[in-house]
């Protein structure tokens, strides 16, 4: 994760990079509604436009080095809530249906956390709404790129020096089956017939040795 110091010099983690933040200044409004996991200068930039704002993170230190530098540049406070802890369980309890503009996606890295960040909070953004995915130079953040690249219902709008990417939800989500996943689909097509040719030969092989195997697994 990234750490840099904010104007104050307080340090923050899960920072977005510079275009990101520009993209937020530009595009934010009063009275939107946004949440996002991580926190840091994303969620001064979505204090200081005047956003009603929810924030995932574990760490209380993180919480308070935000609530002091928004309380020394006069942020309102009274428009974010912090939710203290990890965004897997969290965000299973947090209420709402299509009722953000803007969703950020910079919490934990690690497998397979960003594309369960995306699976929850996907459902609460609006049709038309803005969805920042941070750091995608990462595996598991390429991985979800990738598949929002071909998924059904969603539009990658640009990526910011190869790090943020801006998504656009276009249709109402659906939870769908690989089969209607066309980079699972895409992706799964080789290893499939692959497997298929393997097992066919092994056949003409060993046709007992195969359906044992089959029974033990």
């Amino acid at each position: 994760m990234d750490q840099s110091k904010g104007r104050t010099g307080e340090r923050f983690q899960w920072e977005t990079g510079n275009l990101a933040l520009t993209w937020l200044q530009l595009h934010l409004r009063p009275g939107m509604h946004t949440l996002e996991t991580g926190c840091g200068q994303s969620t001064l930039a979505c204090l200081q436009a005047g956003c009603i704002h929810e924030a995932i993170t574990p760490s209380a230190d993180e919480i308070a080095s935000i609530q002091r530098v928004a309380d020394q540049r006069g942020f309102d406070l009274s428009l974010v809530r912090f939710h203290h802890g990890f965004s897997q369980d969290i965000l299973p309890h947090l209420k709402g249906h299509e009722d953000l503009d803007v969703a950020i996606i910079d919490g934990s890295h690690g497998f397979p956390l960003p594309g369960v960040d995306w699976l929850y909070m996907a459902p609460r953004l609006k049709v038309g709404g803005k969805m920042l995915i941070d750091d995608v130079d990462l595996w598991t953040g390429k991985i979800l790129l990738d598949v929002l690249r071909r998924e059904p219902g969603w539009r990658v709008n640009k990526v910011l020096h190869g790090r943020t990417a801006i998504v656009t939800k276009i249709a109402p989500f659906v939870a769908r089956d690989w089969r209607q996943q066309p980079t699972v689909v895409a992706r799964s097509w080789l290893p499939q017939a692959w497997r298929k040719f393997i097992t066919s030969v092994q056949m003409l092989v060993d046709p007992m040795e195969v359906t044992a195997a089959n029974d033990r697994s």
